[in-house]
């Protein structure tokens, strides 16, 4: 699958993100970042992020900080399978370097997709 993060590959609307947030099977967490995921009935991946001006700061940090959680999850979809996920981050986020959340977001993607693989081993 190539890394691309096409319209398709992005929960767009408030009631994907509510469907996530009601019905979310799987949930990776630490200090900075949480990660909710619910099977989404299709072969690809869709990402939401919800990165608040309390949590990062101002325009240019949240943007980096969606921009680098955008980047990671291209890079591991593959592992994700039919899945919703949405990224919530906490106070403190914008102080981590770039290298600090992206091994911080690869480990909760390996959580996500070992949990999806545990639930669903057909797939």
């Amino acid at each position: 699958m190539p890394a691309r993060y096409p319209r398709g590959c992005r929960l767009l609307s408030a009631a994907q993100y509510q469907r996530v947030f009601k019905h979310s099977e799987h949930k990776a967490s630490d200090r900075l970042i949480t990660v909710l995921a619910a099977g989404n009935g299709l072969h690809h991946p869709r990402l939401g992020t919800a990165v608040s001006v309390r949590a990062a700061g101002n325009a240019v940090k949240r943007n980096r900080v969606k921009r680098l959680i955008r980047e990671s999850f291209r890079a591991r979809q593959a592992l994700l399978g039919g899945t919703d996920v949405v990224v919530l981050v906490r106070a403190g986020i914008s102080e981590r370097s770039n290298r600090q959340i992206f091994r911080t977001l690869d480990n909760h993607w390996r959580t996500i997709a070992a949990h999806a693989q545990t639930t669903n081993p057909a797939d």
